[in-house]
């Protein structure tokens, strides 16, 4: 608790309770408290800083608004477990990207079907509205954690009998590689935060209404075709974003 002391500045125009937020965030993002340890209480911030109660309650709840942190019921306050970096310029493969970082990664097959896009769907894959289309709708999990709902949408006349083989567990993108022999040369995704339905919710073991992030992405192979449009909703709760940002002629 020492390192909080002195950090408060009682003659600065910055409200108690925000340099308060900013030295706990820091003090998480440092490894200070580590994830699911402990935070201090309110009372105990409030002895040792010498700010009211109020003051303390209001920078951890901003902690809890924020997904740093959590509560469990007549136990406390506790840092949330945001090891796992999502990474907005890794390889497409959502797979490698975690192995890269030490996790354990596995996939549980929801659907895969045959249908008819409606035009929307057809419309991001640049197709005619009778086109027939794969719908896959996967389950990732990372060190036991539901983490991902992601939901592909292939044309079937590039894959064909692409939901007969092992799309569970084996990579979508090194399926489709391997055998089908095309090859992915560009991607283009938007990122948006929204509310989890209570659909996303059950399987991502959250509340409905919880924020979550959508991620959209547009892949293309080197013909000029869309070979997916894929759908991820990814829990805010466990993990961050990557952006790395290239230098001038370095891109």
């Amino acid at each position: 608790m020492n390192e909080l002391l002195g950090k408060i500045d009682k003659s600065s125009i910055v409200p108690y309770y925000y340099q308060l937020q900013e030295v706990l965030e820091n003090l998480i993002e440092q490894g200070y408290y580590k994830p699911d340890q402990k935070l201090p209480s309110e009372n105990e911030l409030k002895e040792y800083l010498g700010i009211s109660r109020a003051t303390a309650q209001r920078a951890i709840k901003n902690l809890v608004d924020r997904g740093l942190a959590y509560r469990i019921q007549g136990k406390g306050t506790f840092v949330a477990n945001k090891s796992i970096t999502y990474s907005i310029v890794a390889s497409l493969s959502f797979s490698a990207e975690m192995i890269g970082m030490n996790k354990k990664v596995r996939s549980k097959l929801i659907c895969a079907d045959e249908i008819k896009a409606h035009k929307l769907i057809s419309k991001m894959l640049n197709a005619d509205e009778n086109t027939r289309f794969y719908s896959i709708q996967r389950l990732r999990y990372v060190d036991d954690y539901p983490i991902a709902l992601q939901t592909s949408y292939l044309p079937v006349k590039l894959v064909p009998g692409l939901i007969d083989k092992d799309i569970e567990e084996h990579s979508m993108f090194m399926t489709i590689k391997s055998e089908y022999g095309l090859n992915i040369v560009d991607a283009h995704e938007t990122l948006q935060a929204v509310k989890a339905t209570p659909y996303e919710a059950d399987l991502l073991k959250i509340k409905p209404g919880d924020p979550v992030f959508l991620l959209e992405r547009i892949t293309k192979i080197d013909s000029g075709d869309v070979i997916e449009f894929v759908k991820t909703i990814l829990r805010g709760d466990k993990g961050k974003f990557y952006v790395e940002i290239l230098k001038e002629g370095n891109s």
